[in-house]
């Protein structure tokens, strides 16, 4: 078994999403990188973690 999350929605489909869209836009990059340094819950990949990655592409319907 492995420790893998999938989440499927179609193109379109909303997200239901909590993110304030209008003060992302707002922000500066500097503030959107310390945000997510700060940020306990996910922290920042590594370029080692990142190249480990798989690109996953979603099948046609």
């Amino acid at each position: 078994m492995t420790n893998e999350t999938k989440v499927q929605r179609k193109k379109g489909q909303p997200t239901n999403g909590k993110s304030d869209l209008d003060r992302l836009k707002e922000m500066t990059e500097e503030e959107i990188e310390n945000n997510a340094k700060d940020d306990e819950d996910l922290p920042l990949q590594s370029d080692d973690d990142l190249k480990r990655f798989k690109r996953v592409v979603p099948k046609k319907d």
